[in-house]
């Protein structure tokens, strides 16, 4: 076989071979469903339990909460699919509670002070972060698209603090030297973890062409802060559901 020969079958090959690789992937991009969506957080960075110092929950916001994101599924079956994405969560809060023997650390007169505090207590927290979801995905006849599945998230920008005033704090602990607090704040930015993981679930239902409507549940499983951490007595977690809107294309 002389090289013209063999060049023209080589020639043959190779348009065959990208041939079925343009097939397979014509093949797999119908088999996939990409989505925008923006929406709205819902919760706080909250214990399991409710702490027993903590007495009253006097006012409570989401503050400036929203996500944003990308998501893409990729069909099984007309009911079953895989999907994952990316999204950027404000995860926030502002709460004020009344508080006994709440044990925190402050910021009294440019010195840090750690103990039981009672009186009141007001945090505001606006975390952003960065989430990777993957989770299995349920079609209903009826249009409803229903997930489950797990999330992990890296703080990008970390915001924990507030204060604490109209009381007094035990140094140290319940028994400590009593410090009567008019007003002193506290800041624990960087005392969070840098990662989180956890539980991911949401509902979804076609309402207009390529437009739904969506709700999301994050339940982290890690706390937020380490354990080596002092300043709260409870372990905190992010839990946060998103109501928003979806356009397929």
């Amino acid at each position: 076989m002389n090289i013209h020969k063999i060049l023209i079958v080589l020639i043959i090959l190779l348009r065959a071979n990208m041939a079925s690789a343009q097939e397979s992937n014509e093949v797999i991009s119908k088999k996939l469903e990409h989505s925008l969506f923006i929406g709205y957080n819902f919760g706080g960075l909250a214990p399991v339990s409710f702490p027993e110092n903590i007495r009253a929950i006097n006012s409570y916001s989401p503050g400036f909460s929203p996500a944003i994101g990308y998501e893409v599924i990729f069909r099984l079956d007309e009911h079953w699919g895989i999907g994952s994405g990316m999204r950027l969560d404000y995860k926030g809060m502002s709460v004020r509670d009344s508080v006994q023997y709440f044990h925190t650390q402050v910021s009294v007169d440019d010195a840090s002070v750690e103990g039981d505090f009672s009186g009141t207590n007001t945090t505001n927290v606006k975390n952003l972060y960065l989430s990777l979801p993957v989770y299995a995905v349920y079609q209903t006849d009826n249009h409803w698209t229903i997930k489950l599945g797990f999330y992990a998230s890296r703080l990008i920008r970390p915001s924990f603090s507030g204060s604490v005033s109209d009381g007094y704090l035990r140094k140290g602990d319940s028994l400590g030297e009593k410090i009567t607090i008019t007003s002193a704040t506290f800041n624990f930015d960087e005392k969070q973890r840098k990662t989180d993981f956890g539980l991911f679930a949401g509902g979804e239902k076609m309402v207009y062409k390529d437009f739904s409507v969506k709700a999301d549940l994050q339940w982290g499983l890690r706390p937020v802060f380490p354990d080596s951490f002092t300043g709260i007595s409870f372990n905190m977690y992010n839990i946060f559901a998103t109501l928003g809107i979806s356009y397929q294309f």
